[in-house]
C-alpha cells in the first residue's frame, strides 16, 4: 500500500475530499477574530502587569512571526498562499526562501512560537492571581487551535507529513 503524499509534490498536494488550494475568509475568518481577540486579550493582561511587559508582550509576538517563517510557514504545502491563520503563510516569503520538507523541527517551531505568544499575558495571570481571566484566556487559545486543528486548517491542509494532517502515516 502507498503511504499518503509519497511521489506527491508538496506544492500540489494531496487532492483529497477536504483539500484547499486557497483559503478564503470563510476559512480563515473564525481563526482571524480568535487570534485578535487573543491578541487585544494578552495585550490589555500585559498592560495590568506593566509598561515594559506591554513593550515585551508586542516584541514578542512581533518575534513570532519570524520563528514561525523561519521555521514551520517556509516548510509548508502552503508556503506562498493563503493560510488559516492569517499574516502566517502567505507572509512567509517575503522573509524566507522556501525550506525543505515540513519535519519534527516544524512543529517545534509552531509551538516556540505561541509560547511566545502567551508567556507574558500568563505571567500577568498568575501575578493577579485571576481564575476567570486564566479561563477566558485558555479559553480563547484552546478554541483558536480547536478551530485550526480540527475545523480549518488540518482538515484542508496538503502537508502530509505533518503529524496533524488525517491523512499522515507513520
Amino acid at each position: 500500500m502507498k503511504n499518503p503524499g509519497e511521489g506527491v509534490d508538496m506544492n500540489i498536494g494531496n487532492r483529497r475530499k477536504n483539500w484547499l488550494s486557497d483559503f478564503t475568509i470563510r476559512e480563515y475568518g473564525i481563526n482571524g477574530v480568535l487570534i485578535v481577540i487573543l491578541f487585544l486579550f494578552g495585550l490589555y493582561l500585559s498592560w495590568k502587569l506593566s509598561l515594559f511587559a506591554l513593550f515585551m508582550y508586542l516584541a514578542s509576538w512581533a518575534a513570532s512571526y519570524f520563528v514561525l517563517y523561519a521555521l514551520t510557514c517556509r516548510h509548508c504545502a502552503n508556503y506562498g498562499k493563503s493560510c488559516p491563520v492569517p499574516l502566517e503563510g502567505s507572509c512567509a516569503p517575503r522573509f524566507f526562501s522556501r525550506g525543505g520538507d515540513f519535519g519534527p523541527m516544524a512543529g517545534v517551531g509552531a509551538v516556540l512560537a505561541y509560547f511566545l505568544r502567551v508567556c507574558i499575558p500568563y505571567v500577568a495571570i498568575l501575578q493577579m492571581g485571576s481564575v476567570l481571566y486564566f479561563l477566558l484566556y485558555t479559553g480563547l487559545f484552546a478554541g483558536f487551535f480547536y478551530v485550526l486543528l480540527y475545523r480549518t486548517g488540518c482538515p484542508n491542509c496538503t502537508n502530509v507529513q505533518c503529524p496533524f494532517n488525517p491523512d499522515f502515516s507513520t
